[in-house]
């Protein structure tokens, strides 16, 4: 089953689980490993303490899937709507989640969600985050988030098209024709949600042209994800032919192919 968690440590995850509440009128059920529990027949949120980055022990909740409400952040205080994977590139882990080293990602749920985003959203952006920050899970896992500004953090009504579009997303499905591996571009990935948003593909973990110097992390990008990844997507010109030449090396060595966009 999908679990939907929150976290008393985030203003806006608190804000999408009380709308989220209503919206499919779930009740207080018994706790879940200690944990906080609203449910109906067909959905299940759980309260953790913690903030999520932090929150690796999710793994014992042996849910095919975790869904982590948050809010989103931005340095040009660009309002929007964003789903993403987490994991580490580097040798840091400021953020939580353990130094280089990638959860699962969720591709279908991720575009399922971000497909309801879309078509609720009304002039703010949706789109895809290049995989970052914690927790380290093996429970294939995604955040679900809005945010950007202070009024897009603030507002209630933002919250409740974040519910809904979790929510509606557990009873649809995802057209596409390959589960893909995002390598290069922005961390605001908008050229490889448009390709999945035109059905093409269903991305997992996307490496933005910042962190391409981790090549060595290609297979991570490819094997922990649910499912497998079947093909690399390479916004081809946010990279040098220095950088571009150690990644098809080592595409070709997992025989991994690829197109550029």
């Amino acid at each position: 089953m999908v679990a939907i968690i929150y976290s008393l440590k985030d203003t806006v995850s608190m804000s999408a689980a009380k709308a989220l509440i209503e919206m499919a009128g779930l009740k207080e059920s018994k706790p879940i490993n200690g944990l906080k529990h609203f449910s109906n027949e067909k959905v299940k949120l759980l309260e953790i303490q913690e903030h999520h980055l932090h929150a690796d022990f999710l793994d014992q909740l042996n849910e095919d899937c975790l869904i982590i409400l948050s809010r989103h952040t931005s340095a040009k205080e660009v309002p929007s709507f964003t789903v993403h994977s987490e994991g580490n590139w580097s040798d840091e882990a400021k953020l939580g989640g353990k130094p280089k080293e990638l959860a699962v990602a969720a591709p279908d749920m991720m575009l399922r969600i971000m497909k309801r985003m879309k078509l609720h959203s009304g002039d703010i952006g949706v789109t895809y985050e290049a995989t970052h920050h914690g927790p380290f899970l093996k429970t294939p896992s995604l955040y679900a988030e809005i945010g950007g500004n202070d009024h897009a953090k603030s507002s209630q009504k933002l919250a409740e098209v974040l519910a809904r579009s979790v929510l509606e997303a557990l009873d649809t499905e995802a057209e596409y024709d390959k589960v893909a591996f995002g390598i290069g571009g922005l961390h605001y990935a908008d050229r490889f949600a448009k390709r999945a948003m035109e059905g093409k593909f269903a991305f997992g973990h996307i490496m933005s042209k910042h962190n391409v110097k981790h090549f060595d992390m290609i297979q991570q990008g490819i094997e922990r994800c649910a499912p497998t990844a079947e093909i690399a997507v390479i916004d081809w010109d946010t990279m040098s032919g220095a950088d571009r030449q150690p990644i098809l090396k080592k595409l070709e060595e997992l025989g991994i192919d690829y197109v550029k966009i």
